[in-house]
């Protein structure tokens, strides 16, 4: 089974960097468990030095495919976290522990080959209008390898940025068995809990939303407008917000807070509150949003769900 205390540390890379990571330092292991499945480390590794090779010398293209597979590791170690704060009966089930890891470090596997041909059709621009799918290419990669081909994992990678209600929906989970019904769902919850905390993570460290090709895309009015109806209605829901309907800056800033409302473990939403980032993105929407009367409800009702 996949060595819980063996994970892989990447040396993030500026886009100022011109180096490309060595990879014989991207990763650290412990020599505790010598049953540590390193060849799924090679799977992942063997995609992204595949992308890298295709990007060539465009820098953009290249810091994003290190900063997604450093994510992958990050992901994973909060995926690990979640298991032993909240679902500490997967330890007497190691081929499902082993199917959550995996799940969990492929969950953005499908970024590497979404990068290259945005790149190669020339629309990073429209990066932000998800052109191409990532969780459903990563789907595919992960159907077409026997080793990966587990329809549990597969669900997890293809639906773990849509929204709930899409995996539910999906024609392969209503055909499994009920008990597998609760493992899949276990499964995508968990990837999706982990993605959120390491999306948190990076903007906290990176100022990822700021930085994003979506924001640089906007027109300066579109920037620092109010929130859309749409967007308002579906936060006042306490539901996630669907990205079809974020239409300028402070959308997106509350999609990114309307996460929460979707949140599956309790140490998730521990760390939500204690690591500061719900109070981050407070301070992300009262900078960019002009309604302050607004924002202070926003926050209100948001922190009502704390509880």
């Amino acid at each position: 089974m996949l060595n819980p205390l063996a994970l892989m540390v990447l040396c993030l890379k500026t886009r100022e960097s011109k180096s490309q990571p060595d990879l014989l330092n991207t990763f650290f292991y412990t020599s505790e468990n010598s049953m540590y499945n390193n060849e799924d480390i090679k799977f992942l590794t063997a995609e992204f030095n595949h992308a890298i090779d295709e990007v060539g010398q465009d820098e953009f293209c290249a810091d994003l495919l290190r900063r997604k597979f450093a994510h992958s590791a990050r992901v994973l170690q909060n995926g690990l976290k979640i298991i032993n704060h909240d679902i500490p009966a997967l330890s007497a089930q190691p081929e499902l522990l082993l199917q959550c890891q995996r799940a969990l470090l492929f969950h953005d596997i499908g970024r590497f080959r979404e990068t290259v041909e945005t790149y190669q059709k020339q629309s990073m621009k429209d990066w932000g209008g998800r052109v191409f799918d990532h969780g459903v290419i990563g789907a595919e990669i992960l159907a077409r390898t026997a080793e990966y081909n587990d329809i549990k994992i597969v669900l997890a990678v293809r639906h773990h940025g849509h929204l709930i209600e899409e995996f539910y929906a999906d024609p392969e989970y209503l055909a499994l068995s009920e008990s597998d019904k609760i493992s899949a769902a276990m499964m995508v919850k968990l990837v999706r809990d982990s993605d959120k905390l390491d999306l948190y993570y990076i903007q906290e460290h990176f100022n990822n939303i700021e930085n994003d090709v979506f924001f640089h895309n906007l027109t300066a009015e579109q920037k620092y407008a109010s929130l859309s109806s749409e967007v308002l209605n579906q936060f006042f829901s306490a539901q996630p917000i669907n990205h079809a309907f974020i239409k300028t800056f402070s959308d997106r800033i509350l999609g990114c807070i309307s996460w929460q409302f979707d949140f599956n473990y309790d140490y998730t939403r521990r760390l939500y509150i204690i690591a500061g980032y719900q109070q981050m993105l407070f301070d992300l929407l009262a900078k960019y949003c002009p309604n302050k009367e607004l924002t202070a409800k926003i926050r209100e009702f948001a922190t009502a769900d704390n509880h």
